[in-house]
């Protein structure tokens, strides 16, 4: 045997190898939107981010952002019907600052909104086992959704160097961390792929139903202290907010009504130190002016403790509606041209809500 003959063994050897290894991962990737969890329903999640895909590039004027509690509580196919602002709510289950700043990041690849709205409740603590402020469940529901971009790759590496319960390969290939999921796959999860991810209602939770809760705003005393945001969280609304500024994107910060009265005074404080240091707009439905200027009504109004059902969200878009309209120069899409599938989702969207 000759040396030419052992050189062709060893590369027929790691071209098999190679193979079988690229055949592995094809069959990784394929079963990845089988096995991934989706999120339907109230907590619609994977629609959100499929949804905002499915736009058109730089069709929208205004992006909220923020946890589900932005989900339940903005609506802007509400805010599109009264004035024809554009506007979609990439709000995630527990969505972190760090979620947050990484889908603004991702936005702006697809969108050049003129104003990003952001829900603050995550600034405090939530979930004080992972520097996250958010569970490996929920992190993942933004991320396994995001498309694989620079974006994504950044935002993966910097959640498995927080937590050392994420793991990066499980970001690669998920279907190493969902395989077990075997079990409870259903003809939806094998027919994702053909399904058509467009989101009519632009990231808006509906819910109807209510709870009847006693909060109904906080007076301030102006001896509260100033909650002082979590290190992390903080760091991450910082780079949200220069992100913004390089980008000429004016950042609103928003804490819609907490049913238990947990966003207090202290930590309206804390944020309201934070947006007069940037020189940004809070508006804080917490407070009782706030609260009252929009009839809020804690009998009706509530989902649950931590989130407006669709009676509470339509008061609380209505206000945003008409800051947004008097206070930036956003244009009125209605009648203008390529936007004519806008007006279709309008249709769709008042089938949809409830009948008062």
């Amino acid at each position: 045997m000759n040396k030419f003959t052992n050189i062709k063994r060893i590369f027929s050897v790691y071209c098999r190898i190679a193979v079988l290894l690229l055949t592995l991962a094809l069959v990784l990737l394929l079963c990845t939107p089988i096995f991934v969890p989706k999120s339907y329903g109230v907590w619609a999640t994977t629609a959100v981010m499929d949804g905002f895909y499915e736009l058109e590039e730089n069709s929208v004027d205004v992006l909220f952002l923020g946890s589900s509690q932005i989900m339940t509580a903005v609506s802007p196919m509400q805010i599109y019907k009264e004035t024809g602002i554009t506007s979609y709510s990439l709000g995630t289950e527990q969505q972190s600052l760090l979620s947050s700043y990484y889908l603004l990041k991702e936005s702006l690849q697809y969108q050049q909104p003129k104003v990003v709205v952001l829900d603050v409740f995550f600034m405090y603590p939530y979930y004080q086992d992972s520097l996250l402020n958010s569970k490996e469940e929920f992190v993942r529901k933004t991320f396994d959704y995001m498309k694989w971009s620079s974006n994504k790759w950044e935002a993966v590496q910097t959640v498995v160097s927080l937590d050392e319960e994420h793991e990066l390969e499980n970001y690669i290939f998920p279907f190493l961390r969902f395989h077990s999921r075997f079990s409870d796959l259903s003809l939806s999860d094998f027919t994702y792929i053909f399904k058509d991810k467009s989101n009519p209602l632009k990231g808006f939770s509906i819910a109807a139903e209510n709870e009847t809760l006693d909060f109904q705003g906080f007076t301030a005393s102006g001896t509260a202290p100033a909650a002082e945001p979590l290190e992390t969280m903080k760091l991450y609304f910082e780079k949200m907010a220069a992100l913004c500024e390089e980008n000429g994107i004016s950042l609103v910060l928003i804490k819609t009504p907490r049913g238990n009265g947990s966003f207090g005074e202290a930590y309206h404080n804390g944020i309201q130190v934070l947006a007069d240091k940037y020189g940004l707009t809070f508006l804080d439905f917490n407070e009782k002016t706030l609260f009252d200027e929009i009839g809020f009504d804690a009998a009706n109004d509530y989902l649950d403790v931590s989130h407006v059902n669709y009676y509470g969200a339509e008061k609380i878009t209505g206000y945003l509606t008409k800051y947004l309209n008097s206070t930036f120069d956003l244009e009125d899409c209605r009648k203008k041209m390529g936007y004519e599938s806008w007006n279709d989702d309008l249709e769709y969207y008042l089938e949809q809500i409830p009948s008062l």
